[in-house]
């Protein structure tokens, strides 16, 4: 395995990602809305902006959004984007988390802790193909005497995270659906009952 370049910062972010990932995990299986879940999606979210917030800091290798520009160190690039979008996600995520009973929060909740460890694992692969020798030569393909990052196989196992999360997002809404569709009725009825005196 591949770790000797990796930075204090790159430690620290490591660790941060590491507590998301088992913080997200637990979360995506465990019952939802407990005091439990509330105290994991906290540790995510501070996970999260620990390893996001010095992912920022780090200028190992990108890919630039920029045409004819070369991938490489010291570019804000793909990557990096990639960083921002999942902080971001995060954030909404957390700060729908208290606001549930509405409609369009109850549902950007799980969307939104959804793409942010969708992205985290996104990393993760690339960070994987990367660092893990048995795997390294397959993270770029030769074109025309070219090495291309990302190979086929990377391309393939993202295509694989993305139909994975596409499933958890469809079930989450649909969750979400039934347990509003079915808690109207009571919250009507709940509602209309007269006030004891």
């Amino acid at each position: 395995m591949r770790i000797a370049d990796i930075s204090i910062i790159g430690w620290i972010h490591t660790i941060g990602c590491i507590a998301a990932l088992a913080f997200g995990a637990m979360n995506l299986v465990a019952a939802k809305g407990t005091p439990r879940h509330k105290f994991r999606g906290l540790g995510y979210t501070i996970s999260m902006i620990v390893a996001m917030g010095l992912s920022l800091l780090i200028y190992r290798f990108d890919i630039p959004l920029v045409r004819g520009a070369r991938p490489g160190p010291h570019v804000f690039g793909l990557f990096h984007w990639f960083t921002v979008f999942a902080l971001l996600f995060t954030l909404l995520g957390y700060y729908a988390a208290s606001r549930q009973s509405r409609g369009f929060w109850a549902y950007t909740h799980p969307v939104a802790m959804t793409l942010s460890y969708y992205l985290l694992i996104g990393g993760l692969i690339n960070e994987t193909f990367a660092r893990v020798n048995i795997l390294r030569p397959h993270a770029v393909d030769i074109i025309n005497g070219k090495p291309v990052f990302p190979s086929h196989i990377v391309n393939m196992t993202h295509t694989a995270n993305e139909l994975a999360f596409l499933i958890i997002l469809i079930l989450f809404c649909v969750k979400v659906w039934r347990y509003r569709r079915s808690s109207a009725p009571r919250a009507a009825a709940a509602k209309s009952v007269p006030a004891q005196d």
